[in-house]
């Protein structure tokens, strides 16, 4: 096909791919992208990459190796990753975080078995223990009420929760939490295999640590068995690219690649594995200095909206006993000085042409990269600005100045395991009638982004009354269906 009729069936076509269509107007406005992927549109990739996305996109042809039987290339390049992430062994993800975490717990865990997991996990998750019938023992993080903000697990929640199920396998932390918020991980690696216990870290949003002293140390050199990261999050990867690293002898890694290659995808993305093995490669050489520029421009950033407009950040929090260190790189902006809610803010900043990766109440969290430019942060500066000139005199509803919504932190009563409660007969009903129900899903509210209620557990009367309080005052309830209903097991 020429050129000129290839654009002519391309103008005749798009409007039947609504798909297409949509991510070709996003790409046109040029919007500033403080939200994953964080290769940032491209700008991370060598021209040579971004013109032969298609040449790219093969199979396990000769020269090429196999991804779960990596003998030539893969197997070089998941052993250089290993070197760059402090890890014995690391393996690929095509199907991201989500995928890892599964393999992780599957690998660790027997049918039966009790792992210790904090109740803001990710929701991969419970489909790990609903897959490998792995019964979950559960920690609440620390809730910062001023801030109305779930935080980390403590160490001594760890150690006791360990103390009264010592025939758990292990336990599970997610370090950092999407708000940049670290755990005393070193502290609770020492609990953890100091009664002998297998310690797995979520440390998704953390592929850029190893990279900067500066930074949080990363779960591997902290002493983690197990840890998954996300490097299309933090990392110039595209969608999907993830690591798993193995260090140690506690593990069998073997195990681990059979789990993978029933779990994932037969036919793995090549883009993806090359966008993982570009961005190990460009950060192992140039991670440091990268490193060193994004933070000094994010210090920027933090400084002038401080001074400038009065915001403020999770640096003003004031220290917490459970948070050992913030992700310097997180740029997490606590709105409330403008009037508004986190969420009218997002919808306000997209308008002018900024898109953040998410709200909640009182905040705007943005994902910064190496990717991100001073030319960058200071369009963020500048419309910001604007932002607060618009709003001036707003004021929040007393509903946020004198912090009426609470959480429950004690845990549900569980009745089922959350394989029971999935095979179940499941109906669907409104949430204002679910006292005395089992929840058959994963339900809360965002925020504070914990689960109220999991798979096998007792819903109450005073978590329902909670989770319509938060959505009463602008939040989002997750896990829900068709609206209102919440799936429950069927009597």
């Amino acid at each position: 096909m020429k050129r000129g009729e290839e654009r002519k069936s391309f103008k005749m076509y798009i409007n039947n791919a609504p798909l297409v269509k949509a991510l070709m107007e996003y790409a046109k406005q040029d919007t500033i992208r403080f939200h994953m992927p964080g290769h940032k549109g491209g700008k991370a990739f060598p021209r040579a990459f971004l013109d032969n996305l298609a040449a790219w996109d093969v199979t396990e042809i000769p020269g090429m190796d196999n991804l779960y039987c990596p003998t030539g290339v893969i197997a070089q390049a998941q052993t250089l990753a290993a070197k760059a992430f402090d890890a014995h062994h690391t393996l690929f993800m095509v199907n991201g975080s989500t995928l890892g975490i599964q393999a992780m717990i599957m690998a660790a865990c027997k049918p039966g078995d009790k792992l210790v997991v904090p109740r803001n996990s990710h929701r991969s998750v419970w489909s790990a223990m609903v897959l490998a019938d792995v019964k979950p023992i559960y920690v609440q993080p620390q809730y910062d009420q001023e801030n109305f903000i779930a935080t980390q697990v403590s160490v001594r929640d760890i150690q006791r929760v360990l103390d009264e199920n010592p025939d758990a396998v292990g336990v599970l932390v997610v370090h950092p939490n999407y708000y940049g918020m670290c755990s005393h991980l070193k502290q609770i690696e020492k609990v953890v295999h100091g009664r002998g216990k297998l310690l797995l870290v979520d440390e998704a949003h953390g592929a850029h640590f190893i990279f900067h002293p500066d930074l949080p140390p990363s779960a591997g050199e902290l002493g983690a068995d197990m840890w998954v990261q996300s490097a299309h999050k933090t990392l110039p990867a595209l969608t999907q690219g993830a690591y798993l690293h193995v260090k140690g002898s506690r593990v069998d890694v073997k195990r681990v690649a059979q789990v993978i290659a029933m779990l994932q995808t037969s036919s793995p993305s090549y883009l993806i594995m090359a966008s993982l093995d570009w961005a190990r490669a460009i950060m192992e050489a140039e991670g440091k200095a990268l490193m060193e520029s994004l933070m000094e421009e994010i210090s920027y950033v933090k400084a002038r909206l401080r001074s400038h407009i009065g915001l403020l950040t999770t640096d003003d929090y004031g220290k917490r006993e459970e948070v050992e260190a913030l992700d310097p790189t997180r740029l997490v902006l606590d709105v409330r000085p403008l009037g508004i809610t986190g969420y009218r803010a997002e919808r306000l900043l997209r308008e002018v042409g900024v898109q953040v990766e998410m709200s909640d109440i009182y905040r705007l969290v943005l994902i910064c990269s190496v990717s991100d430019d001073r030319a960058i942060f200071n369009v963020l500066v500048e419309r910001l600005e604007k932002l607060a000139d618009k709003l001036s005199g707003h004021r929040l509803g007393p509903c946020f100045e004198d912090n009426k919504i609470s959480t429950f932190q004690e845990i549900p009563q569980q009745i089922m395991s959350p394989r029971e409660a999935f095979y179940s007969i499941i109906e669907n009903i409104p949430l204002k009638e679910s006292a005395g129900r089992i929840c058959a899903g994963v339900i809360g509210a965002y925020p504070p982004g914990v689960p109220r209620f999991c798979p096998g557990e007792l819903i109450d009367k005073e978590g329902i009354n909670e989770l319509l309080n938060i959505q009463r005052y602008g939040g989002a309830l997750f896990g829900l269906v068709e609206g209102n209903l919440v799936p429950v097991v069927s009597e």
